[in-house]
């Protein structure tokens, strides 16, 4: 917000000092009367580009005016120069109220035929009371404050403060034409005290005793020191608007109320402010809305459509190209850094190969497929004999008859278990034992003995038999 209000300052500036050179022309007379309505006939009319909602071009003049009196130095020339301009602004306005009054016969504040600019003269006066305090504190700190403080010499801070001076004149003399050209509008839109506070300040700066006995810069000291000059500071927040605590609002002052017709005229101002705004808005977006219209309706032709199939089919075609150039562009460049990695690795290869250690040389006995004579050739069949050596030998031999004395033994103790098994399991027997049983039984056979057979005419006793037959079986 603070960057726009800087755009709108410098944009009021070099618009109001563009019109100088038209409404203040260098060959006018200001003394003649002809002279002075010149410029009025130049910023009466209405420009309808801009919206009617405006007004003439005077009452866009004095806002401009007014922005620059609300945020311009006090102490500056622009300053100066915009309360110059808005005093011609103020007396134009007034001279069209009265050409209002005389044809419509109404005089009565905030009528419907002066309206808008009844409401820029009250803006005027409450904008002057602003710019007149802001006057007051600057020139109390220029005054005391030494003059390395601000300035860069003494020279500058007293240009400076006749700049001042200046400016509080040009606003004093504006406040004291709206309050003889149009004093019923203060008397309206002002509480009680504000307008009683207004009227005796300036009646005391034009009376001709005052004017005698004090000079033109104390007089404007005495005013910046009136009860209406250094009251009525305040605001009241009503919304997203202000009031100044002057405005007639229903205040009481001596068993007397006051109007609300001063709080009228501030919304009926915001509101115009507003509608001025959309209007101006809307206007300018109505040749970017024709304009799109226009192109909407070439848009839907079919000399349109053949173009935007004509434009589709080149593009396509375009885009088919275009992929087809960059996979051979890549292909080209992919065999260029091959054959450059090749050519690379080449370089490094001859140019490391001699200091590798892990490479093994011979002198050629032929030349190469080149019929050249090289002087050293890789050995690729390099054989440093290692195995070869004495101590290896031997020790392989040693390794050899070590596992095979391992391995015998291994079977010998093998072999040594396995009968320890098997005797374990045999039974031996007595040989006389059995030939005596052979002689006693000569008809038996030896498969009868082995199973231990028994005759049916054995006359031994049952005792017997079975001693015997565990005796044969045994």
């Amino acid at each position: 917000r603070e960057r726009y209000r800087y755009v709108c300052v410098v944009l009021a500036s070099q618009i109001l000092t563009l019109l100088d050179a038209f409404i203040f022309p260098d060959n006018l007379d200001s003394s003649k009367a002809a002279s002075q309505l010149h410029g009025l006939a130049l910023v009466r009319s209405t420009e309808p580009r801009l919206g009617k909602s405006q007004g003439p071009l005077l009452a866009s003049l004095v806002r401009l005016s007014l922005i620059l009196l609300a945020y311009l130095e006090p102490s500056s020339v622009r300053f100066l120069q915009a309360c110059s301009r808005l005093r011609c602004f103020l007396h134009w306005t007034l001279e069209i109220i009265r050409e209002s009054v005389a044809l419509g016969g109404y005089s009565v504040a905030f009528h419907e035929l002066n309206a808008p600019l009844d409401r820029l003269v009250l803006a005027i006066v409450l904008q002057c009371h602003r710019a007149l305090s802001r006057c007051s504190v600057v020139l109390v700190e220029m005054e005391s404050s030494p003059w390395d403080k601000y300035f860069s010499d003494s020279e500058s801070r007293q240009k400076s403060h006749r700049r001042l001076f200046r400016a509080v004149l040009e606003l004093r003399e504006i406040v004291f034409a709206a309050y003889r050209g149009r004093n019923e509008v203060l008397r309206a839109a002002l509480s009680l005290q504000a307008h009683e506070a207004l009227a005796r300040g300036l009646e005391e700066m034009s009376s001709p005793k005052f004017l005698l006995k004090s000079s033109k810069e104390a007089s404007l000291r005495t005013f910046l020191k009136n009860d209406w000059m250094t009251s009525f500071h305040d605001v009241e927040a009503i919304g997203d608007m202000m009031i100044s605590e002057q405005v007639a609002n229903g205040q009481v002052y001596k068993n007397r109320t006051a109007t609300t017709i001063g709080r009228q005229a501030i919304t009926e101002l915001v509101s115009e402010n507003a509608a001025i705004v959309k209007e101006y808005s809307d206007l300018l977006g109505i040749p970017f809305n024709l304009y799109c219209e226009n192109q909407r309706r070439w848009a839907e032709t079919e000399a349109v459509r053949e173009r935007e199939f004509e434009g589709n089919e080149a593009v396509k075609k375009f885009a088919i190209k275009y992929r087809s150039d960059s996979v051979e562009g890549n292909k080209i460049l992919m065999a260029k850094f091959s054959l450059a990695m090749k050519r690379m690795l080449w370089i490094v290869r001859t140019s490391n190969d001699p200091w590798n250690p892990f490479k093994r040389w011979l002198f050629p006995s032929t030349t190469d497929t080149l019929y050249r004579r090289i002087l050293f050739a890789p050995n690729y069949y390099f054989n440093d004999h290692a195995d070869a050596c004495y101590e290896s030998t031997l020790g392989k031999e040693r390794d050899k008859i070590t596992q095979e004395e391992t391995r015998r033994k291994e079977k010998e103790r093998e072999m040594t278990e396995a009968l320890l098994r098997v005797g374990d399991a045999i039974v031996p027997y007595d040989e006389s034992a059995l030939e005596d049983f052979e002689d006693d039984d000569p008809e038996r056979t030896d498969d009868e003995i082995l199973i231990g057979w028994k005759s049916e005419n054995d006359g031994n006793s049952e005792s017997d038999n079975d001693n015997n037959g565990e005796q044969k079986f045994n």
